[in-house]
């Protein structure tokens, strides 16, 4: 991997600096029908391509709550989706002939960055399930006699069943940190050609300056994930996920275009 993929001094970013002050611009919620708008008349260019797209990207996401373990994982796959969606959007809402092998190439030729993306991703979800485990689950007990202290005692699966419902809170932070920074990461890197690092640092700033608007987003995902005990998978899975990932992606490039200036 090119170290200049993870440098914070490169001339795109330095470039990208100086016109956007790093952070973008702040939008308002009531701009989201206008970006599902756009992303729906973009749809309508090529509605069998984006339909099985959606799907695509719904059933990744039952996958995922079938199996939790693997959730972690996720961001390694989402910045290459997420890079080649937004760049097919960009493309047609542009009036720009393109096709999906090019696409598929252009995506590729970022792979070291989107990949970079992933893993940082990762690694913030990874520190937020550590903290987790061990708030919960490790129990540090110091072993001595008469205050000469011998060892440490370091127990695993100490759980304490009072403080059960407080667990995820642990996490919580890590994981809007992860997913702030991947949110425009991908489109950062396939339409400006930012390093990694500075993508992220960037998408984080635009979220947390438009905090209301991804509280939106947020309440979305974390009402998919609510509803698991009390609706049947079938539902959710052809209704539910489908809804919420089609509110993601549609308004994908809508909203990056907006924050970011390129309206």
């Amino acid at each position: 991997m090119n170290l200049h993929l993870l440098s914070t001094t490169s001339p795109a970013a330095r470039g990208f600096e100086s016109t956007q002050s790093g952070a973008g611009r702040r939008v308002t919620l009531a701009r989201l029908p206008a970006w599902l708008a756009d992303g729906v008349a973009v749809a309508k260019l090529h509605p069998l391509w984006w339909l099985a797209a959606l799907l695509v990207c719904a059933d990744f996401a039952t996958l995922l709550e079938l199996v939790p373990r693997f959730a972690v994982l996720a961001p390694l796959a989402v910045p290459f989706a997420a890079g080649l969606l937004v760049l097919m959007q960009e493309r047609a809402s542009r009036a720009r002939p393109w096709s999906a092998g090019e696409a598929l190439a252009a995506v590729q030729s970022h792979r070291n960055a989107l990949a970079a993306i992933g893993l940082g991703a990762c690694a913030l979800m990874g520190l937020g399930y550590l903290a987790q485990v061990a708030a919960f689950h490790l129990s540090v007990t110091p072993v001595g006699v008469q205050g000469d202290l011998r060892g440490i005692w370091i127990v695993f699966d100490a759980h304490r069943e009072a403080w059960a419902g407080f667990e995820p809170l642990v996490a919580v932070p890590f994981y809007v940190l992860g997913v702030a920074a991947l949110w425009f990461a991908p489109a950062l890197v396939v339409l400006r050609g930012l390093p990694a690092l500075d993508a992220m640092l960037t998408s984080l700033r635009a979220v947390l300056r438009n905090w209301r608007v991804a509280l939106v987003y947020a309440v979305a995902i974390a009402a998919d994930l609510l509803l698991a005990p009390v609706v049947p998978m079938l539902v959710r899975g052809l209704v539910v996920t489908p809804l919420v990932t089609a509110l993601i992606v549609l308004s994908m490039y809508g909203s990056y275009r907006e924050v970011f200036g390129e309206r």
